[in-house]
């Protein structure tokens, strides 16, 4: 097994360079684009008005997270790629929502919905509603995985299925970016969210513990499953 760790790591991805950054997001340096998948705001509200016992402040850590990667990176565009929202409006989340924006006035926020979306209406959240799957340069950005390569020769960059692996002398599961010759397929942003488990014979970059660590195998296609 390749390992390296590191905060970031540098990735030649359909002959563009992107940036992998160890909380969960991929940079694009030439759109100054910073790209996540699955943020779940409220989550754990919904949870917990379900009657399950989850930890409170979930939403405002992972806004914290990701207010901290856009001053790293100074990306002027944040793309959500599917399930920026879990369940229904909430207006605490909303608020939440709101004065992030306000703090970071010099970044426009784009969503495509996923299927925990279905509440999203993009001028209440203060974000651009995209199409469900967007061509631009040599990529296809969308929610949900393809089964088989883009007819086209497109790099698929998506999320949805959670990919999480197991590490080596470590408990636990950890989330990670898979790799695939055909799409990419990010790891969850949201701290609080289950896992689809790679199998070893998968290309992928863990995030664990702020640093990133790397194995290179056999590459095959994501299934679209949910998550």
């Amino acid at each position: 097994m390749d390992e390296s760790a590191d905060a970031a790591i540098e990735l030649m991805i359909a002959g563009e360079r992107m940036c992998l950054l160890a909380d969960r997001a991929l940079y694009w340096p030439a759109r100054r684009r910073l790209l996540i998948a699955d943020l779940h705001l409220g989550k754990g509200n919904v949870l917990r008005a379900a009657g399950i016992p989850v930890p409170s402040g979930g939403t405002g850590h992972d806004l914290a997270r990701l207010g901290t990667l856009l001053e790293t990176t100074g990306a002027g565009q944040l793309w959500v790629l599917g399930d920026f929202l879990h369940g229904p409006r909430q207006p605490r989340v909303e608020a939440l929502w709101r004065a992030f924006l306000a703090a970071h006035p010099e970044c426009s926020c784009s969503v495509i919905a996923g299927n925990h979306d279905r509440a999203l209406v993009p001028d209440a959240a203060g974000v651009v509603h995209l199409p469900d799957d967007v061509a631009d340069g040599p990529f296809r950005f969308r929610h949900m995985p393809l089964d088989a390569p883009d007819p086209e020769g497109a790099h698929v960059i998506c999320g949805h299925v959670h990919p999480v692996v197991r590490l080596p002398g470590l408990p636990g599961r950890y989330p990670a970016l898979a790799l695939d010759p055909h799409q990419s397929i990010l790891p969850a942003f949201s701290a609080f969210t289950g896992g689809w488990l790679l199998e070893d014979d998968r290309s992928w970059i863990a995030c664990a513990h702020g640093e990133l660590v790397a194995q290179a195998r056999d590459q095959r296609s994501a299934p679209a499953a949910d998550a």
